[in-house]
């Protein structure tokens, strides 16, 4: 289906992502939003997932390979934790974002540029959001799928991941099944959360280049403004354009503000549990060799490039914000207009960046940075076990 307005490919993305949400109890956009049944029941999941993990710990403690795998698969339950209380706990941000984009696209649909521009933007969020749901689609089957596999192959019973329920024995069929069932649900919340939470913060970060999009051409007719105004006397034009970019940057600021405000906790867990999750999963490819390994390494490593690539893309955007401003006819404005473009100068030089708990900013630098400290430590243990 073409979409001719942007809002109306916003809405359909809007639905796309509640219907992940909703998979978890978490659809928030739903008018006085409760907790029902699979909130619960998700809760639940997680919960004995974090809390019960003493148990395998105990069960394998002899085994470094299996105690490798559980902390990979802890580090992955701690970030889907924080990710279901931040939506849970703090879901009218989430709301509030919603309307807020809604509300811009609302307005520019009659503005034939501004439209064509954030159509283009929405359209490739949501590609993005396709491949993230495939993503974890494929790296959830490959768990999902492997004890089938195995079992059919050489009639060997095993399980998904090495995580098991408090008090029960995997030898035992009854246990065995218990344990299979809730691995394949966790596997299954697994996919819909995260399919949801990650194209969230895509569509929220990615959302600012709409922003920029529409700055930025407000600032080019404020130029042909200038122009056609010269050094005259009639400002009427000029000032009430100058106005509408002080107010569109100023809600530009507010939007990053709430955006870092509200995924600094966010950023700093999953920078940290994917440092575990991939050291984990990396000590398994070496060693064990298992295909699930390798799964989860992959996605982790994805996920990590995804969340850098969106702090660099916010970089990106304040810095061409910043470039719009000085390249624009400015010499053309009187002296109080001169002041006001000043401060909205000023500003944009002093944009907010979104960064790992205020250590190091989020981006590819800090990406490449990671990266070779969790290769360093995964070869620092493979040497100490060999």
């Amino acid at each position: 289906m073409k979409f001719t307005r942007s809002i109306d490919l916003y809405i359909v993305n809007l639905n796309y992502l509640r219907w992940w949400a909703n998979f978890l109890g978490l659809d928030i956009t739903e008018a006085n939003y409760k907790g029902n049944i699979r909130t619960y029941v998700t809760m639940v999941g997680v919960f004995l997932l974090m809390f019960g993990v003493w148990y395998p710990v105990r069960f394998y403690w002899a085994n470094w390979l299996k105690l490798m795998e559980l902390g990979a698969i802890f580090a992955v339950g701690i970030q889907g934790m924080v990710k279901f209380h931040t939506v849970y706990r703090y879901h009218y941000f989430f709301v509030n974002m919603y309307a807020r984009l809604e509300k811009f696209h609302r307005e520019q649909t009659e503005h034939s540029k501004n439209n064509a521009s954030l159509l283009s933007n929405i359209h490739r969020i949501r590609q993005v959001s396709k491949l993230i749901s495939l993503q974890y689609f494929l790296a959830c089957s490959t768990y999902a799928l492997t004890p089938i596999a195995v079992y059919l192959y050489n009639g060997e019973k095993m399980l998904c991941f090495s995580y098991l329920l408090p008090f029960t024995d995997p030898d035992i069929p009854l246990h065995y099944f218990l344990n299979v069932a809730y691995q394949y649900y966790m596997l299954f919340l697994a996919w819909a959360g995260f399919s949801a939470s990650e194209s969230v913060i895509v569509l929220f970060v990615a959302s600012l280049a709409g922003y920029v999009d529409v700055l930025k051409n407000t600032v080019d007719e404020m130029n042909e403004c200038l122009l056609r105004a010269g050094y005259g006397n009639d400002r009427k034009e000029v000032r009430e354009k100058l106005l509408e970019i002080a107010r569109l940057h100023q809600r530009v600021l507010e939007y990053e503000q709430d955006l870092e405000e509200h995924y600094y906790h966010n950023n700093w867990v999953q920078v940290f549990s994917s440092v575990f999750t991939l050291t984990g999963a990396m000590f398994n490819c070496l060693f064990s060799q298992q295909l699930q390994m390798y799964a989860l390494a992959i996605a982790g490593v994805i996920q990590l490039i995804e969340l850098c690539l969106l702090g660099t893309i916010l970089s990106i955007k304040n810095e061409q914000i910043e470039s719009v401003f000085y390249d624009s006819l400015w010499y053309l404005m009187d002296r109080s207009e001169q002041k006001t473009f000043l401060i909205l100068f000023h500003k944009s030089q002093h944009a907010i960046e979104m960064t790992i708990a205020n250590v190091a900013p989020l981006n590819v630098v800090s990406l490449v940075s990671i990266l070779r400290k969790i290769y360093g430590f995964a070869m620092m243990l493979l040497s100490f076990f060999e």
